[in-house]
């Protein structure tokens, strides 16, 4: 098998990372080395899963705000990508690797995300699932689905899967900040009241919170180092 290939993108705007995760995909031949990307959004973006109506959001009140607008590759919820690190997996399934189907592929990735966790000082859990009720909201962040990682019991990493039956693409953010919320102003019959609000930062946490410090600039670079490494060590 060959090695873990790293690609460290910076920030790039939505219909950019998009196309590059979903690129990933598509050139990834059975057997090649999987590949870690680690990148960011520059300007914020809202993505909306593969299945999602996009009637379903204000784009004008997006478009205010100066954020991006873009389908994802992958299913699941919407996402305000603002403060958030953002890593993308693409490789072989079945594989030794990543296990042979995909509740396996986000077993093994959620080791290394969980890995990460722990070297900061935290001490991350894997939810069970969530109800049906929830399951059907639009936003993201509401909820932790089965396979997501939380710490205290709310939700900081949000990931989704595409596969083909050969190969597999896994991207998901890690929260680093508390922005994700003001998603709710820009979907359409939601509310996005105060109280809204702070239900689903309930819901929720990031690494600034948690770490008690500014996560955003240089120190976000320090933290794509050790999620890098990780990877690495799990799957290089």
């Amino acid at each position: 098998m060959g090695r873990l290939v790293v690609i460290r993108d910076g920030a790039r705007c939505g219909a950019e990372n998009m196309a590059a995760d979903a690129g990933l995909l598509a050139r990834h031949a059975p057997g090649a080395s999987p590949v870690l990307r680690l990148y960011r959004w520059s300007p914020p973006a809202v993505s909306y899963g593969y299945h999602q109506d996009p009637d379903d959001f204000d784009r004008e009140a997006i478009a205010r705000r100066g954020w991006g607008f873009v389908r994802r590759p992958t299913g699941g919820r919407a996402i305000l990508h603002a403060q958030e690190l953002t890593y993308a997996v693409v490789g072989d399934a079945p594989s030794a690797r990543f296990g042979d189907d995909l509740h396996a592929v986000y077993t093994a990735i959620n080791g290394a995300l969980t890995e990460f966790l722990r070297r900061l000082g935290l001490t991350p859990d894997v939810s069970a699932g969530e109800s049906l009720a929830a399951a059907r909201g639009a936003v993201c962040f509401q909820s932790a689905g089965r396979h997501e990682v939380t710490v205290g019991g709310r939700k900081l990493v949000g990931s989704a899967q595409r596969r083909h039956p050969d190969r597999f693409l896994q991207h998901g953010s890690i929260l680093t900040g508390p922005a994700h919320a003001d998603l709710l102003a820009c979907l359409r019959g939601e509310d996005d009241g105060p109280d809204r609000r702070a239900d689903l930062l309930a819901a929720t946490t990031n690494l600034g919170e948690l770490l008690g410090r500014d996560c955003e600039g240089p120190y976000a670079d320090e933290l794509e180092d050790l999620l890098a490494a990780v990877f690495q060590e799990r799957f290089g």
